[in-house]
């Protein structure tokens, strides 16, 4: 029988749709993967590409599209909201079905090996394909940015995993991991006030910090100055201990306490069909909805 994984990396371009397209194109191309989904930020300057296949199809598709990027974006050009250190940021791996995650753990190593050794791009491993504690974290990887990996060199704790002792010039490094399913999900507000944004993002860290609630939920404040409005920019990392409906809730109830209104959230990427369910099911107070219920046709 052969194993699924879904891959979602995250690269570090999302004004020019042309070079979106080129790099989901290579993706599509390179093997038999199936591409759910790819969405761009303009003030995030980031697309992320949802896409599934077998362990080896996934792999050569991911650097299909890793060549394309570090061909086609340079970081010292590069400006935007969103925390990155590389022009492919990064790749998480996550097993589907009877895939074991030890098994995405191998594809995450071999994934890595391939942008170090056919890119020249330094490589991080995070979550399980962590080699080292200060690693699996991937805001720790992260901290500081491209610019601090460029202007301090990768030394002592920013030695990388594999790959060369120096940061690629205009691609800088790449951080590759394997993960459980995770919900990327924003909640943009009727203002542009960041101040109110990061507050609010705070408190969910110190929420999720201190054992309370929101367990995995990872927050940060962010301006769109696109829209000229502030968001809540957030990971749920673990969808199967907080649903889409009680973080949502929190941050409507946080921002109603600062007189501010909520303007609308968005999804990035795919989500699970359950975890859909159990956001319906909290939001309407109805435990008997099920995903056995669910008629898809």
């Amino acid at each position: 029988m052969s194993k699924l994984v879904q891959c979602v990396p995250n690269f570090s371009e999302g004004r020019r749709r042309e070079v979106v397209e080129k790099i989901v194109a290579a993706i599509d191309a390179a093997s038999e993967v199936r591409v759910v989904d790819y969405s761009m930020d303009v003030d995030h300057n980031r697309s992320v590409v949802t896409f599934n296949g077998e362990p080896g199809d996934i792999r050569a598709s991911v650097l299909a599209g890793a060549r394309v990027a570090v061909e086609m974006i340079d970081l010292n050009k590069h400006t935007g909201g969103h925390p990155r250190i590389g022009a492919v940021d990064v790749v998480p791996v996550v097993p589907l079905g009877d895939m074991a995650m030890d098994e995405a753990v191998e594809l995450g190593h071999a994934i890595g090996r391939d942008i170090a050794d056919n890119l020249h791009v330094p490589v991080y491993f995070y979550e399980n394909c962590a080699l080292r504690n200060e690693c699996v974290n991937l805001a720790d990887v992260r901290k500081g940015g491209f610019e601090r990996l460029r202007e301090r060199g990768l030394t002592g704790g920013r030695v990388p995993d594999l790959g060369p002792d120096a940061v690629h010039p205009t691609a800088g490094a790449c951080v590759v991991g394997a993960r459980g399913p995770l919900i990327a999900y924003n909640v943009n507000l009727k203002t542009g006030d960041v101040v109110a944004a990061s507050a609010i993002a705070a408190k969910i860290r110190q929420l999720r910090d201190s054992g309370e609630a929101m367990p995995g939920v990872k927050a940060i404040g962010v301006y769109l100055e696109s829209r000229g409005i502030a968001q809540v920019s957030m990971n749920i990392t673990r969808p199967d201990l907080v649903n889409l409906w009680d973080v949502y809730s929190l941050v409507e109830e946080q921002a109603r306490e600062m007189g501010i209104e909520v303007l609308e959230s968005e999804l990035i990427g795919a989500m699970w069909g359950q975890h859909l369910v159990d956001a319906a099911a909290s939001a309407l107070k109805c435990r008997s909805l099920t995903r056995e219920r669910i008629l898809d046709k």
